[in-house]
Parts: structure tokens; C-alpha cells; sequence
């Protein structure tokens, strides 16, 4: 497979095609809420899950190719570590956000007070960590695939 089309699969079609998909909202109910949709599928660190699956994926390539005999070992088996590491992370990350989201969802309970604007209010540092995490993975993965081939 060219370097195109794994690219294509790899991160194309995990990452950007979700967020395309909900873009074609925006010629029916318009760009409103097709940006609200879009941040609203991402605000609680979403893409933390993508980033788990590239993670992963760049790790049964790497044992792949330590099983074919590759004679770089040592980078391999640091790039494993590496991206274990990352999942390990990005799996911290996810639920330290969704706690936040249960433990939200708890206080809008006990207190009715709560204004409206507060309920639902994205999180830019989880959306933020979740796109850098996410991009970082696909780098990282497609820099181990290059090198690979």
C-alpha cells in the first residue's frame, strides 16, 4: 500500500471524517450549528479514543516488524514504550475528563441555581490536549510507518 492511501485510512479517515460528516449539517440547519455539533462532539476529549486506536495500530506495526526480523530492535522496542506511554495517557486524559463530566453532571443536580450558560460550557484545555494528543499520535504513527518501509 502507498504512502498516500495508508495515510488516507490511518488518520483521514479516523479523525477528519468524523468532523467532515457533521460539517455537511451546515447546508441544511447552517454553520451555527454545524460548529456547535462539531465542538460538542469533541469537548469532553473524544478524540483522546482516536488517539488510543492510532497508538495502538503503531504498535502492532512495530511488533510486526520486530517479528519479521527488523534489525533495529532497540528503536522499535523504544518506539512501543513510547507509544504505550502515549496511550497510557491519552486513557488517563479521557477519564479525567468524563469524571469531570459525571462530577458536572452532579453539581447541576444539587444546585438548580446553576445558569444556563455554565450547563454544557466546553472545555477548552480538554479540547485542546485532545487535538494536540490526537495530532501527535498521527505523526508519531506515520513517522514509524515511513520508517518502516
Amino acid at each position: 500500500m502507498n504512502l498516500f492511501f495508508w495515510l488516507l485510512l490511518n488518520l483521514a479517515v479516523p479523525i477528519a471524517g468524523p468532523i467532515f460528516t457533521l460539517a455537511l449539517v451546515a447546508p441544511a440547519y447552517g454553520w451555527r450549528v454545524a460548529r456547535t455539533m462539531i465542538a460538542a462532539s469533541v469537548k469532553d476529549g473524544q478524540l483522546f479514543w482516536c488517539a488510543i486506536g492510532l497508538c495502538a495500530a503503531a504498535i502492532y506495526e512495530a511488533v510486526m516488524a520486530l517479528e519479521q526480523g527488523s534489525v533495529e530492535t532497540s528503536m522499535l522496542a523504544l518506539g512501543i514504550v513510547g507509544f504505550c506511554g502515549l496511550a497510557f495517557a491519552c486513557s488517563i486524559a479521557v477519564m479525567a475528563c468524563l469524571l469531570k463530566v459525571r462530577r458536572d453532571g452532579f453539581a447541576i443536580v444539587i444546585d438548580h441555581r446553576q445558569t444556563e450558560s455554565v450547563v454544557g460550557a466546553l472545555s477548552r484545555g480538554a479540547i485542546g490536549t485532545s487535538i494536540f494528543m490526537t495530532c501527535l499520535a498521527a505523526l508519531l504513527s506515520a513517522a514509524l510507518h515511513i520508517y518502516l518501509n
